[in-house]
């Protein structure tokens, strides 16, 4: 064995945690991804493909870039124990290819989860329309949250004059404060966490204050506020920075927690910002397989006049409160779809009933009130 000086404690070869962890994330990107196509076919069934499903794909792309250099991780040795590998079997190279790796994959994932934040704050800026004060407060969020993980992602990078000093220890060059970066990535989480947090709960501030059905509140509120879930995640990840590894710090877990629970990160904010999207496609394809309950003919009693109802008649009343999709058929999936779908023309962001109220063309949430007047004879010539 070289001489390596004084050999620190934990030297001690460990099980190797890397292909359980790699077969973990696999399995969770395998879901990710089927979750992002079916997203991508129902905006294009739509015709309401834009720039927020853009952006997603570009975050999928990029994890499963950052998945391929996990799995040279592990290959090279990721999930055992990095000091054990590199003072005690001198396997110098594996353990540089790991970190060289690790170099990589860590910003990668940060642009990733980045990206995918930036869709979902786009999707909700596209149902919200043309309210100022929400518009405002969406764009200052995605900013923040944006420009904080691209230096994040970039200062580890750039902290040396001669990068490879992050994976080869006989490079000599001269660095930056390298305690700066930990606490910089400190503020980036934290600031992702809290971000996650008002992306949870913007939601249930607005859709609760709607003249909507409970039931269709807490549908609109639950799926928009999954990202509570990622919050947590975010905040479990922010406590394992302290095993970031390098050159000095090979740590005897060799960052397993950190690299997991960034990758959870990922996975999760990808997926439950693509959820809202797929619903209606789910809806349609169930009510599609039941459709046979709309042809059934029945009776009902109206509770003023006690005249008898077929199924035809209500059918017919149905039909004149739903909207009409472009092939001519009733569009009647319910308020979630329709407030969910930022094709529909006719939603703003204007809650009012009265005629003169302004329009937008922009796109959003409206409250529509039908009044019936009914003249005071009609009801002296049947109660005489």
């Amino acid at each position: 064995m070289a001489d390596a000086g004084p050999l620190p404690s934990g030297l001690e070869p460990t099980s190797n945690q890397g292909p359980a962890l790699l077969r973990g994330i696999w399995a969770g990107m395998a879901i990710a991804i089927i979750i992002v196509c079916l997203r991508v076919f129902a905006k294009i069934k739509i015709g309401q493909f834009r720039v927020d499903d853009v952006l997603m794909i570009i975050a999928m792309i990029l994890a499963i870039v950052g998945t391929i250099f996990l799995t040279l991780c592990v290959h090279h040795g990721f999930g055992q124990n990095l000091q054990y590998l590199y003072l005690v079997l001198n396997e110098h190279h594996e353990v540089s290819l790991v970190l060289k790796y690790i170099a990589v994959l860590v910003p990668v994932i940060t642009i990733s989860t980045t990206t995918a934040r930036c869709s979902f704050i786009l999707y909700l800026l596209a149902i919200l329309g043309n309210n100022k004060k929400y518009r405002y407060a969406l764009w200052a969020v995605m900013l923040i949250q944006f420009a904080g993980n691209v230096v994040s992602a970039v200062l580890p990078l750039s902290i040396c004059r001669n990068v490879n000093i992050l994976w080869d220890p006989t490079i000599v060059t001269t660095c930056g404060d390298a305690n700066a970066v930990i606490k910089f990535a400190y503020y980036s989480n934290t600031a992702n966490s809290a971000c996650d947090l008002f992306l949870a709960v913007f939601p249930t501030l607005i859709f609760w204050n709607l003249n909507l059905k409970t039931p269709v509140k807490i549908g609109l509120i639950i799926l928009l506020s999954l990202g509570i879930v990622a919050m947590i995640a975010s905040i479990v990840k922010t406590t394992k920075l302290d095993q970031v590894p390098g050159v000095t710090n090979l740590g005897a877990t060799g960052a397993v927690e950190l690299i997991r629970w960034g990758f959870v990160e990922n996975i999760i904010i990808i997926i439950t910002s693509s959820v809202p999207c797929i619903r209606p496609l789910i809806i349609s394809s169930v009510r599609k397989l039941s459709s046979r309950g709309y042809s059934r003919s029945y009776e009902l009693t109206g509770p003023q006049t006690g005249q008898r109802r077929t199924g035809h008649d209500e059918t017919a009343r149905r039909t004149r409160g739903s909207r009409f999709t472009k092939n001519g058929t009733v569009d009647d999936t319910g308020s979630v779809e329709r407030i969910l779908d930022p094709s529909s023309n006719n939603v703003n962001t204007t809650v009012s009933g009265r005629r003169d109220s302004p329009t937008h063309e922009d796109q959003g949430i409206t409250k529509y009130v039908e009044i019936s007047v009914v003249s005071g004879d009609h009801f002296d010539r049947r109660n005489p």
